[in-house]
């Protein structure tokens, strides 16, 4: 069985990594979701080298976003797109029997909207990362910044590797911590049936008159429909959010 872990990557790179080391399961695919940010690229290729020499048969990649953080709905809709179409390409591509959500790293709002949408998807977990020392965490990693910073700028991988194991017992510290300094919490999840999703969707695009009344009133208080007199028309908003459902 083929078990994908997919993350946003903020500033604080040892949640992607002590989720990985505390899982207490083999993880085949950790996929990182990264902004254009140079800090967070730094961060990422710090995971890559720690995972390279812990776990090298987990396979770390990244998905980078168009932007460096996310300002608006329409940036928000667009990093929902990326991540659905990764847990797809995960199922799909990579054979993944399993999808599993880490949501401690990124902005609030990249948490919030892949927990929203590992529920709409059916993913097999959604899980935040609490560390119980986070201030003596931040300092380590402030600490390191600048070798961080040496690693992301490096040449080839035989001087990042070398940077890395310079400072092996530190970076391992702060990226695989003893299991009981963080808890590992799964978020409450609800999936939806596939079916009825599925109809939502396409009375939605095809027939509003497919819908009850007390479905194009939630669909309305959510934005995805707005009422005029007495009909119902599809949003501009809720137009880009099925899209994002259907994949496309």
């Amino acid at each position: 069985m083929k078990t994908a872990v997919i993350a946003p990557l903020g500033l604080s790179p040892p949640v992607a990594t002590a989720f990985i080391n505390g899982i207490g399961e083999r993880v085949n695919d950790l996929v990182l979701i990264v902004t254009e940010d140079e800090n967070v690229m730094a961060g990422f290729e710090l995971v890559r080298i720690g995972m390279k020499l812990k776990y090298p048969r987990t396979r770390v990649h990244m998905v980078v976003l168009p932007f460096d953080d996310i300002y608006t709905t329409e940036d928000n809709l667009v990093f929902m797109s990326i991540a659905a179409k990764t847990i797809k390409e995960e199922r799909e591509r990579y054979n993944c029997d399993r999808v599993l959500l880490n949501v401690a790293g990124g902005r609030k709002n990249m948490c919030i909207t892949l927990s929203l949408l590992g529920q709409l998807m059916g993913v097999d977990g959604v899980y935040h990362v609490v560390n119980k020392n986070v201030s003596i965490i931040n300092q380590a990693l402030e600490a390191l910044r600048e070798d961080i910073k040496r690693m992301y700028l490096a040449k080839n991988e035989e001087e990042k590797i070398k940077i890395y194991k310079e400072k092996e017992e530190y970076f391992d510290h702060l990226l695989f911590p003893k299991k009981d300094e963080y808890e590992i919490i799964r978020i409450p999840t609800l999936p939806y049936p596939k079916e009825y999703l599925t109809k939502i969707v396409n009375s939605v695009l095809n027939n509003l008159e497919e819908l009850s009344e007390e479905e194009k009133l939630l669909l309305e208080r959510h934005g995805i429909l707005k009422k005029l007199g007495r009909r119902f028309y599809l949003t501009e908003y809720g137009k880009e959010f099925l899209r994002v459902l259907l994949g496309r």
